[in-house]
């Protein structure tokens, strides 16, 4: 229930924020449309053969991979968003196994080895935002089709999923934000300093 709430709340103050304050122009328009859209398909659910897929998941993958097709260094972000995904459907697997093996709630684990892969892994904002919505939003894909080969059934993309997915990209905005403040306050001190962990 939790994880629902995140999603509402931090789905909304997303749009909010790219209705109100991103310049006028058609990245904006589009933002605004995407985030919209996966808010109001967030409780419709697709059956796939014996999957039962909720339709923001499939906007997820379509709006991600136009965004990494905008992107420079392509190939690069594509192994980064494998890299992603692998691990994510590992962690899955991993909880699904010996779930007492995770020592931090969820919502709080996911998030955080989400965030602090993508800022290993990839440079700027854009980037690190798309890398992580199509590496989860596939590596959720991969576990549920996994679990439905062995004759388990689990729903891909559901809520508690997208709550994790809202809490990721307020943790990697909150990173990119403080590593431009303090780029901003050492350039205003005259301090070499570079924040960027990838290259």
């Amino acid at each position: 229930m939790a994880n629902e709430a995140y999603f509402y709340w931090v789905g909304w103050m997303l749009w909010i924020m790219t209705t109100f304050f991103m310049k006028r122009g058609k990245k904006r328009d589009l933002f605004t449309i995407w985030l919209l859209s996966i808010l109001i398909l967030s409780n419709t659910d697709v059956m796939i053969g014996e999957i039962e897929y909720n339709a923001s998941l499939f906007l997820l993958i379509i709006g991600t991979i136009i965004l990494l097709l905008h992107l420079k260094r392509q190939i690069y972000l594509t192994i980064c968003t494998f890299t992603i995904m692998l691990g994510y459907a590992s962690l899955l697997f991993w909880e699904k196994a010996a779930p007492i093996w995770l020592f931090w709630p969820r919502e709080v684990l996911v998030p955080l080895l989400l965030g602090l892969t993508a800022l290993l892994l990839v440079r700027g904002l854009e980037s690190r935002l798309c890398v992580v919505l199509l590496g989860t939003s596939l590596g959720e894909s991969v576990f549920s089709f996994t679990l439905s080969t062995y004759g388990l059934s689990r729903g891909a993309g559901e809520l508690p999923f997208l709550g994790n997915i809202m809490i990721a990209i307020v943790f990697i905005v909150f990173l990119d934000i403080i590593r431009k403040s303090r780029t901003r306050k050492a350039k205003h001190h005259n301090i070499p300093i570079d924040l960027e962990v990838a290259k």
